[in-house]
């Protein structure tokens, strides 16, 4: 569950300084969301980060306190080093296309907008981003509130300009993790697919091989679109879609790969008739426990998990008295 936030804690979004004014018009700039337990840059490029390397990236306060550089050090997943997220589509008719933070541009490069009002959707940070392509328009919108530690993104793909529309379209997120460099110098993560609430298809995640903190993709369109996950040695990169949808990586409760690489998920989404469009649906989501993470964007209590696995192992009792009395 979402947590609450006051509509005035929408003054708490802090808009990327310094427009720039190019001669023939205003330079596309990347824009900041803050709540108490996320920070993150959103890119001209539509992905997160704040352009290349530059802060903030992705930034996560596991205390909730909003306290984003801890002694100084800042909890930034995803700059420096060799910064990457992005995102691409594979079709018939456009082959792959793909943008990223660090400059790649297949959708073209816009200022992200901030969504106010019904366009927030009842959410204190919220923002939106739009790229075009031959064949149709791609945009990805950002939302979450201060007592969240995930954040909701909204991918929606346009088919239009053609009578036949898209053909054979698939999506895939990418991103790589590294939550323990700024503070231990270390590059690794346990890497794994699934963990104890969801499936190798339905989530992939990361977590720093010194702090445990992790960052992982949840799937949150349901079983619409045929999708997978796939943990990739190229870390620093986006993978094609029909190479995440064959999937790859070490599955929960197998041990993790622990190493620099790449978290991946994609959505076969097939064919798009001109004008009409797709909604895809997931979450970065953060912890301090990749085996129970995601769940609520908060990691269960003890006494939760406690009574989870009660009410699981009664729930096999009933089962199995069922199936002796049939």
């Amino acid at each position: 569950m979402f947590g609450s936030s006051p509509a005035g804690t929408l003054a708490k979004v802090a808009v990327a300084v310094g427009l720039a004014f190019a001669s023939v018009g205003v330079q596309a700039v990347p824009l900041t969301l803050t709540g108490d337990f996320v920070q993150v840059g959103i890119s001209d490029r539509g992905s997160f980060g704040s352009n290349g390397s530059t802060a903030p990236g992705i930034r996560h306060d596991p205390t909730g306190t909003g306290n984003f550089t801890p002694g100084g050090i800042a909890n930034d997943y995803l700059t420096p080093g060799t910064p990457h997220d992005g995102f691409g589509i594979r079709s018939a008719s456009t082959g792959w296309i793909q943008n990223d933070n660090t400059g790649i541009s297949g959708f073209g490069s816009a200022s992200p907008t901030l969504l106010a009002g019904a366009a927030a959707e009842g959410f204190a940070h919220a923002a939106t981003w739009s790229g075009s392509f031959a064949g149709g328009t791609i945009t990805n919108s950002y939302f979450f509130n201060d007592g969240d530690e995930r954040v909701l993104i909204k991918t929606t793909i346009t088919a239009t300009g053609t009578e036949t529309g898209l053909t054979g379209l698939s999506f895939a997120r990418s991103t790589d993790p590294d939550p323990d460099v700024n503070r231990f110098g270390d590059f690794a993560t346990r890497n794994q697919r699934g963990n104890a609430l969801f499936s190798a298809e339905d989530f992939v995640g990361s977590a720093g091989a010194v702090s445990g903190l992790f960052l992982g993709f949840l799937n949150d369109s349901g079983n619409t679109y045929v999708h997978n996950t796939r943990i990739d040695n190229s870390c620093c990169s986006n993978i094609d879609p029909a190479v995440v949808l064959t999937g790859g990586g070490p599955i929960y409760p197998a041990a993790p790969s622990v190493a620099d690489f790449g978290l991946n998920m994609a959505w076969l989404i097939g064919d798009l008739a001109a004008g009409a469009s797709a909604e895809i649906r997931y979450f970065y989501v953060f912890g301090t426990n990749i085996d129970t993470g995601g769940g609520d964007g908060r990691v269960p209590e003890p006494g939760t998990l406690a009574l989870l696995g009660l009410g699981l192992g009664l729930a096999s009792l009933a089962k199995r008295r069922l199936r002796r009395t049939a």
